[in-house]
This record gives structure tokens, C-alpha cells and sequence, in this order.
């Protein structure tokens, strides 16, 4: 097999095997996602700086690269069932809330009454969606992917805004708390800045594609 796409294989099955995109590869180097596609399909070879640097990322040597269905995998490859594991944590977090949700409603009858707390014990659900939603972003934050961030953050700030918005509605005298509605204008600039920080200024800039050496 030429060597280009011995090369170009073994980029993708590391980049795969890491769970990233080839946008997000690309922002790690400072190259534009096309030159990252060419690369893995063999198209053109990173210069030697950016191979170094790639084996140095992967945790692997250029020997690696260079090599036909290599046998030592690093850590990450070997140990596939990680990300279930990251899942399945992430899954009983979430669930973890709604089950405080769930002792916290039924606390609320046996304390207050079930008369008492019907009206008000419903409370207890709805503000578990925010607090799921930051669950979501901090661990979005340890093992996910930034495109997420902007969404989950967007999405905790509304549930928020309206969990806010609901409960004065409901404990403020004379219904003057559904009255408080512009509370959701806050969230307007909030969405925006999120949506800025993460796709604008936080994003690295692109080097031009390189042109292969001939």
C-alpha cells in the first residue's frame, strides 16, 4: 500500500478513536477541516512539523504512522469501552436529579400535606430541568464537544429564566409576579454572547491550506 494512505489511514482511525470531528481537529492545529480530509484521504501528507506534532497529540511515533495495521495502540484505542463508561455516568447523573426531584415532591406531601403541597409540589420538576442542564455542561465541559456548550448553556439560561419567572408567578401576592415577563429579555443578550464567545471569538483562526509539495 503507498505510503499515503497507510498514513492517511492511521490519521483517521486515531482521530476517530479520540471522538473527534475533523472541524475539531482541525481548530486544535490552526488548519481548515479540508486540509485535514485531504490528509486522511491521502490525498496530501502534513509536512513533518505537523506530523510530529499529530504523533505528539495521539501519543504515538512517526513509526506508528508510517506503519501497515500497527499493533501498538495507544491507551485510548485499546480501551473502547470508555466512552459507554462516560455515558452510562452521565446518564445516572441525569437521573440523579429527577430522583431528587422525585424525594423532594414526595418529602413536600408528607411534611405539608397533600392538599397543601398539591399546588405547589409540581415545583419540584421543573426546576430539575435547569439543574439537569448544568449536570449536561459541566460534564460537556470534561469530556464533550464545545459545539454542545453553546446549546446547553442557551437552553439552562431559559429553563432558568422561565423556573424563575413561574415560581414568582405563583408566590408573589395579587399575581403581580406574572406581571415580572420581561425577566426573559435577560436571556436575549445571555443567548447571544454565548453563541458569540463560542463560534466567534473563541474560535481559533484557520491557516490557509497548504499547497502539497510536489
Amino acid at each position: 500500500m503507498p505510503i499515503k494512505l497507510i498514513v492517511a489511514h492511521n490519521l483517521a482511525e486515531l482521530r476517530k478513536a479520540r471522538g473527534l470531528t475533523q472541524v475539531e481537529l482541525a481548530e486544535k492545529f490552526n488548519y481548515t477541516d479540508k486540509s485535514v480530509s485531504k490528509w486522511e484521504h491521502g490525498d496530501t501528507l502534513p509536512d513533518i512539523e505537523v506530523l510530529k506534532q499529530l504523533c505528539d497529540f495521539y501519543g504515538v511515533t512517526l513509526d506508528y504512522l508510517v506503519t501497515e495495521d500497527p499493533q501498538d495502540k495507544p491507551e485510548f484505542m485499546k480501551d473502547e469501552g470508555r466512552v459507554v463508561n462516560k455515558w452510562a455516568i452521565v446518564g445516572l447523573s441525569v437521573l440523579a436529579v429527577w430522583l431528587v426531584a422525585i424525594v423532594f415532591f414526595f418529602a413536600g406531601q408528607v411534611m405539608l400535606g397533600e392538599d397543601k403541597w398539591a399546588a405547589y409540589g409540581w415545583l419540584a420538576f421543573l426546576w430539575a430541568t435547569p439543574a439537569m442542564f448544568i449536570v449536561l455542561l459541566v460534564f460537556n465541559g470534561l469530556w464533550g464537544r464545545s459545539a454542545w456548550r453553546s446549546l446547553l448553556a442557551a437552553l439552562l439560561m431559559w429553563t432558568a429564566l422561565t423556573c424563575i419567572y413561574v415560581t414568582l408567578g405563583l408566590f408573589v401576592s395579587d399575581g403581580r409576579g406574572w406581571n415580572l415577563w420581561p425577566i426573559f429579555l435577560i436571556g436575549v443578550p445571555l443567548t447571544i454572547a454565548s453563541i458569540l464567545w463560542d463560534y466567534v471569538l473563541a474560535k481559533p483562526k484557520k491557516n490557509k491550506e497548504k499547497k502539497p509539495k510536489e
